[in-house]
């Protein structure tokens, strides 16, 4: 789609960081601290490199600091200069599998826990999840929460083309939703000082970026699947500067929203999302909705817990401190946090690495 501005390319440099999923949940870690370390230098050694966006959830945070607590004062810094975007999930969950108050309490912590580090991302990023449910705008503004960004569960059918749509919850709460790329978060990230390469790999996902986009607006996403920062960003938007007429910008996602929305605000009309996104095979990797039933027993025993802490020890908690007896609020939130631990996009689908006699394997159900 034409826009009659010069377009601006808001590169966002990410990881997305599962806790668990191909390798268990301590080599992760492990190799999140290097990358934390490694980022740290980079924001100090190359002044044009301007943002990260650490994948809209406390828990890699939270994660790295219980191995380097030392490093929470940098951290707070980083994320108070907007230099750093963390939260505002506590975790990426798997939207179908929590409950509704799994998904309020999710946030509830992100924020909580944000606010003690400068301040987490007001913005729904959800970019991995196996589909959307139809409250999650509901859900997002109840945290005046006014943006999200998507990729599975939609696109590739007639009427889906653009990147920017309202999306509109069943009571009427809408958000100002971009949907990724075909590739998702992966598609931009050089990792080359080549110029030719470089060139390459923008024009590819240029392409699919000015089709779609409905403003002058457009999101590149220089990262991916636990990707260390991508210390050639900066050489290569110098390189973009000089071969196209456009604005290039070393950027974050809250930069990309505000600019997208003065837009809006000017008269750009928005096609809508009404309610769940749980398809969209034809643009997106597929779903994966054989989860659903992988690994039952996980699912039973999220089931059970949600129950347990939403319908029992919560009530009891009311009516035993209505009776003057002491508060088990902080054992029932502790409670909480490793029920939604487990529920990460990954774990609660089963889709994560675990071990059959002795052997590592990795179960993914299509």
């Amino acid at each position: 789609m034409q826009t009659r501005r010069k377009p601006t390319y808001h590169i966002v440099s990410h990881s997305h960081w599962d806790r668990e999923w191909y390798f268990p949940f301590d080599r992760f870690r492990a190799m999140l601290v290097d990358m934390m370390e490694e980022l740290l230098e980079l924001f100090k050694k190359d002044p044009e490199f301007r943002f990260y966006t650490l994948d809209g959830q406390m828990a890699a945070v939270i994660d790295y600091l219980e191995v380097r607590p030392d490093r929470q004062d940098k951290i707070r810094k980083l994320v108070q200069k907007k230099k750093l975007f963390i939260g505002p999930w506590y975790i990426l969950n798997d939207e179908f599998l929590s409950s509704g108050e799994s998904h309020v309490r999710n946030l509830l912590f992100g924020f909580r826990l944000g606010k003690s580090l400068g301040g987490v991302m007001k913005m729904g990023y959800i970019p991995d999840q196996f589909g959307h449910i139809a409250q999650m705008p509901q859900i997002l503004r109840g945290f005046n929460i006014d943006t999200a960004m998507i990729y599975r569960g939609f696109g590739g059918e007639q009427g889906q083309e653009p990147s920017e749509y309202w999306w509109i919850s069943p009571d009427g709460s809408r958000v100002l939703m971009h949907h990724l790329p075909k590739d998702g978060y992966s598609a931009g990230y050089f990792g080359t000082k080549d110029e030719q390469v470089i060139m390459q790999k923008f024009d590819r996902l240029k392409k699919e970026l000015d089709a779609r986009a409905t403003t002058s607006q457009r999101v590149f996403f220089n990262g991916g699947d636990h990707h260390w920062p991508d210390e050639a960003v900066t050489t290569a938007i110098k390189v973009l500067h000089k071969k196209y007429d456009a604005i290039l910008i070393h950027s974050n996602f809250v930069d990309y929203f505000k600019a997208l929305k003065k837009e809006v605000a000017k008269g750009e009309t928005l096609k809508s999302l009404n309610g769940e996104a749980r398809f969209g095979y034809r643009h997106a990797f597929a779903v994966l909705g054989g989860v659903f039933s992988s690994r039952m027993y996980l699912k039973q025993m999220n089931a059970s817990c949600e129950v347990l802490l939403e319908h029992q020890l919560e009530p009891l908690n009311v009516l035993a401190m209505a009776e003057g007896m002491p508060s088990k609020t902080p054992q029932i939130e502790q409670a909480w946090k490793y029920v939604l631990q487990n529920q990460d996009h990954d774990a609660i689908c089963g889709t994560s690495t675990t071990r059959l006699d002795g052997v590592p394997f990795l179960v993914i159900t299509l």
